[in-house]
């Protein structure tokens, strides 16, 4: 399956001139950060940098190649990393 035929989960939102963005509830902070260290793992290896939102009860996670200014195969693939990861 190619990038483009990748399913995501259907927790992602594909907003127009934002880009894909998933709200991930939390039951804690703690748990959230420990969520965006994971995220940061990710993104490290993808050589990746996407936008990520912590508050008390939800991480967002925002994925936009501001570069092209669109969504890219490199953000579907990191998408799928997080989907592999929380679900």
């Amino acid at each position: 399956m190619s990038d483009n035929e990748m399913n995501l989960n259907v927790a992602w939102s594909d907003i127009e001139g934002e880009g894909l963005v998933r709200v991930v509830p939390t039951d804690s902070f703690h748990t959230g950060v420990t969520l965006v260290v994971e995220l940061a793992k990710i993104a490290e290896a993808q050589g990746h940098d996407p936008d990520v939102q912590l508050s008390h009860d939800k991480v967002i996670i925002t994925l936009y190649s501001h570069d092209v200014q669109d969504v890219t195969d490199r953000d579907r693939k990191f998408a799928a990393a997080v989907d592999e990861l929380i679900g």
